[in-house]
C-alpha cells in the first residue's frame, strides 16, 4: 500500500521496510527523525519501542509520536452499536496488552523509556469526521470500520475471545454502514502528540 502510494505521488527517494519496532535492522544514530502515527497503542511494550527509536535517531534528531485516545471517541447521533464498539475495542486491545488510551499516557511511557522532561513536548488534537469538513472521508471511516467489525484480527478476536458473538459484530458493522451514509453523522475524538528530542 505504502509502496503503491509513493509510486502514485512520483516519490522516487523512499525505501519501505517491514521490521519489529523493538528490533529496528538500522545502525546507532542513522536517522534524523523517527515518525510513530498510531503505532504505540498497539504494542504490549511501548516503553521498549521508544527506547529502540531513541537509539536509531541521531543525538538531537526528533522523534514524534501520535496516538489516539479511543476513551474520546464520541459520535452523533449516539448509536448504541457504535458505543458497543469502542467499548468492544478497548477491550480487544487489553485482551492483546495493548493500550487503546495511548494518547494520555505518551508523555509517562517517554519519561520511562528515559526521556528527560525538557526533551518532551506533548499536546493534544481534535480528529473529527464530518461533512462539513471531508464528506468522503467521513464515509470512508465508517465503511472501514464496518469492514474491520467483520474482516480484521479486532474482528476475530472480539469473537474469538468470547467478548462478541459474529452476530453482534455484524450489527456493529451495520451501525458503521449506516453512520457512513448519514452524512449529518459525526465522530471526533483526541489524539495525543509527543515531540522527543533524542
Amino acid at each position: 500500500m505504502a509502496r503503491a502510494a509513493a509510486r502514485d505521488a512520483g516519490v522516487t527517494n523512499a525505501t519501505f521496510e517491514v521490521a519489529s519496532v523493538y528490533d529496528l535492522p538500522h545502525p546507532d544514530d542513522r536517522f534524523d527523525v523517527a515518525h510513530a502515527h498510531q503505532v504505540l497503542q498497539h504494542l504490549s511494550d511501548p516503553v521498549a519501542a521508544l527506547r529502540e527509536l531513541r537509539r536509531v535517531v541521531k543525538p538531537g534528531g526528533l522523534i514524534a509520536i501520535r496516538d489516539a485516545d479511543y476513551a474520546s471517541m464520541l459520535s452523533h447521533p449516539v448509536m448504541a452499536r457504535i458505543e458497543r464498539w469502542r467499548a468492544l475495542y478497548r477491550a480487544v486491545a487489553r485482551q492483546n496488552k495493548a493500550e487503546p488510551d495511548a494518547g494520555r499516557h505518551l508523555a509517562s511511557w517517554a519519561a520511562e523509556a528515559g526521556f528527560e522532561a525538557g526533551d518532551c513536548e506533548l499536546n493534544f488534537s481534535v480528529r473529527s469526521y464530518s461533512a462539513s469538513s471531508d464528506e468522503e472521508d467521513r464515509r470512508r471511516w465508517g465503511r472501514d470500520w464496518a469492514a474491520r467489525c467483520l474482516h480484521s484480527d479486532f474482528g476475530k478476536q472480539a469473537v474469538e475471545y468470547g467478548l462478541a458473538t459474529r452476530a453482534e459484530m455484524e450489527e456493529i458493522a451495520s451501525a458503521w454502514t449506516e453512520f457512513s451514509e448519514n452524512s449529518s453523522a459525526v465522530m471526533y475524538y483526541v489524539n495525543g502528540e509527543l515531540m522527543l528530542r533524542a
